[in-house]
């Protein structure tokens, strides 16, 4: 079928990155109708926290355990299954909404079902890419896969809002359902290389312990994994209580929500592009040290923006730093973690970071309620000092690695 590994490699590529990217944008349209629904509906911080926390805790419950299945089984197959349930997840909400049972507590007890699928799915989703893409090119992949986060995240506020425009939420599920289906299809048609399927049949618990393990005995990944943590837990007001600050101080209208949210993907974009057509020489963690010492300065400038053009302008400026630190500090995941443990390694990655998210908003969540004010400034201060302080770390330490 194909005349050389290249064309393997290139074809999978290809295939991953599109049925993916048709997939990520089903899911971040509902997820930004979802955020807005409920911000609209109750312009309350602790049910945004509702929803922040019903989307991200369930998957943190299971993400080891979709560690384990990754290094056991084929992780295309993990993200076929996954896909697949969260898709009929998503379906039961829309026949449950269509019925005239809309009450919020289905949102949240539906977003723990999608969030239980994606807590197998993203350990396998990450794995992937270093089986089948030659070393050199995955900063450049992962900088592909970046761009095309960002493109779904410029146009999907848009989106989001035509649709809750002329359409219910229910439309809005529907749609995820498609696109669901779709990605599954474009994904079974990847040809894995053989070293992927690895039917490992030890007890699951000894192998979690050994993924810690060999995380524990390397440096980098220990520090990767905490300074990722830490970040995700400091820009969670920025993820996801800038609608409720835009509400409040620019208007509650969802266009305003869309075109904010474009700005910040515009920018990000712009940067994933530049690093995808031109692998940057600067190290690693120089980019993500200024990625955080940027998300801060931006963080704290929001809040007294009390004009749209101004708001909109440094939301694109926060977005020119996303790509910044989540690209370089998950390349260098995926360089430095043998294959036998890519899965386990993502599982605690993604584990700590899920649960940094739900984390974040039980204590920004209800802070915004006493004051809107304060849960930009606090974490947008200690970011500017973690940034200084990435930035001016020893390269050589942030590359020593220890097999286990």
């Amino acid at each position: 079928m194909y005349k050389n590994t290249r064309s393997k490699w290139q074809y999978s590529l290809f295939a991953y990155m599109v049925s993916q990217g048709i997939s990520l944008l089903g899911s971040t349209i509902v997820s930004f109708a979802v955020m807005w629904y409920i911000t609209l509906k109750t312009g309350s911080g602790v049910a945004v926290a509702g929803v922040t926390i019903t989307t991200y805790l369930p998957q943190a419950l299971v993400m080891l355990l979709g560690g384990v299945l990754a290094d056991r089984y084929p992780p295309k197959r993990l993200v076929i299954l996954a896909d697949s349930f969260i898709a009929l997840s998503t379906l039961i909400l829309a026949i449950l909404f269509l019925k005239a049972v809309d009450n919020i507590s289905w949102i949240f007890f539906f977003n723990c079902l999608r969030s239980l699928g994606t807590g197998i799915q993203m350990p396998a989703i990450k794995s992937m890419l270093p089986l089948f893409v030659p070393e050199g090119e995955l900063m450049r992949a992962n900088s592909i896969y970046t761009s095309i986060w960002c493109v779904i995240h410029l146009v999907s506020p848009g989106l989001s809002g035509v649709i809750m425009s002329f359409v219910s939420i229910v439309g809005v599920f529907f749609i995820d359902v498609i696109t669901a289906i779709i990605g599954v299809l474009l994904l079974s048609t990847i040809i894995m290389p053989a070293r992927e399927i690895q039917q490992t049949r030890g007890n699951p618990k000894e192998e979690l312990k050994q993924g810690f393990r060999y995380i524990l005995n390397s440096k980098s990944l220990k520090y990767s994994i905490i300074l990722y943590t830490t970040f995700q837990f400091l820009v969670v007001p920025a993820s996801q209580l800038t609608p409720l600050l835009a509400s409040q101080t620019l208007g509650d209208e969802v266009w305003i929500l869309s075109v904010i949210e474009t700005a910040f993907s515009v920018g990000a974009l712009a940067v994933s592009l530049y690093m995808a057509y031109k692998k940057p020489s600067v190290p690693h963690f120089k980019l993500i040290g200024f990625s955080a010492m940027l998300f801060g300065a931006v963080m704290i400038l929001l809040v007294p923006s009390h004009n749209i053009i101004l708001f909109t302008a440094l939301m694109l400026i926060m977005g020119i730093g996303s790509p910044l630190y989540y690209t370089p500090l998950m390349t260098h995941i995926q360089e430095i973690t043998d294959n036998a443990y890519l899965g386990r390694t993502f599982s605690y990655v993604d584990l700590f970071s899920s649960l940094a998210t739900p984390l974040g908003m039980v204590v920004f969540g209800p802070l915004s309620n006493v004051s809107i004010p304060l849960p930009f400034v606090i974490p947008g201060a200690l970011l500017i000092l973690l940034g200084v302080r990435v930035k001016n770390r020893k390269t050589s330490y942030c590359h020593t690695m220890q097999i286990y």
